[in-house]
């Protein structure tokens, strides 16, 4: 971070300078808003708070915790919450999904099963996570003779070669339409919960903006290193913030900005007979 530049931040011009007893910033135009913290990084999340907060429909990391609760009282323990591998919930059905990735293809044999195409398919169709659309667009691509191809790439973005894996991806898939986060990021997900986030950009920036971070800005459509950072950063903050609920991994931080977003209070439980 360059201290001594002012820094965009949408349609925000952040400045942070040296103090005697650490560093200070503000919002430009908007004195206001203004604050300290021993490290410059620490000054720059909070202001990005802080414009935050001045966004339509911002609710805090406080307010994405109550609304999650709200849904699913014993939090990541709700039978609700966990739900069933068919029918209905979030963790169940992305975990038996991971599971049957893991073992029928790990990452580091995509290169040498015969069948990891199909395998693939396998494992997209049990899964809610990519819409119809997405869903036809990437079976085309896992049941040709590419599909080793871009499922290299999508193990190589999982064993953290980020740069690589979005320039291949940009580079040799662009023209059939599968370049985008979810393609890239869907099976890193599965691959490695821990590590990995699934990134569907439309609800995500829509999260970012509700709790006031940087995400909403520092998206961009083409796969990149930032973007993808930046959306690990959201996730570990989010993990911090709900981390006396115990999530296990990923699946549960994604599954809870997707809930506190999306979910309306009937798609909890059971489908109704």
């Amino acid at each position: 971070m360059d201290i001594g530049k002012d820094i965009r931040f949408g349609p925000h011009t952040l400045r942070i300078r040296k103090q005697k007893d650490g560093f200070a910033g503000i919002v430009v135009g908007q004195h206001q808003l203004r604050e300290a913290a021993a490290a410059p990084e620490q000054v720059y999340d909070l202001l990005i708070k802080r414009c935050g907060e001045q966004t339509p429909g911002f609710i805090g990391l406080e307010g994405a915790r109550k609304r999650f609760l709200e849904l699913f009282p014993a939090g990541f323990q709700d039978p609700n919450y966990i739900g069933q591998v068919k029918d209905y919930g979030e963790r169940a059905y992305k975990l038996s999904a991971s599971e049957q990735l893991r073992t029928l293809l790990p990452a580091e044999d995509v290169a040498t099963n015969p069948d990891a195409g199909a395998i693939a398919v396998r494992v997209m169709q049990a899964t809610q996570l990519l819409d119809r659309y997405s869903k036809a667009k990437l079976g085309d691509i896992l049941r040709s003779d590419r599909a080793g191809d871009f499922l290299q790439i999508a193990a190589d973005f999982a064993n953290s070669d980020t740069k690589a894996a979005c320039s291949a991806l940009n580079r040799h898939f662009h023209a059939d339409g599968v370049d985008g986060w979810v393609f890239l990021t869907y099976f890193p997900f599965l691959w490695a919960p821990d590590r990995h986030m699934f990134l569907k950009p439309d609800f995500t920036r829509r999260f970012a903006e509700r709790i006031g971070h940087g995400f909403q800005h520092d998206h961009l459509p083409k796969p990149n290193p930032g973007t993808y950072a930046s959306l690990l950063h959201m996730a570990q903050i989010v993990h911090t913030a709900v981390s006396d609920l115990d999530p296990q991994d990923n699946i549960d931080i994604h599954s809870f900005m997707w809930a506190t977003i999306e979910y309306k209070d009937s798609d909890v439980g059971p489908p109704k007979a």
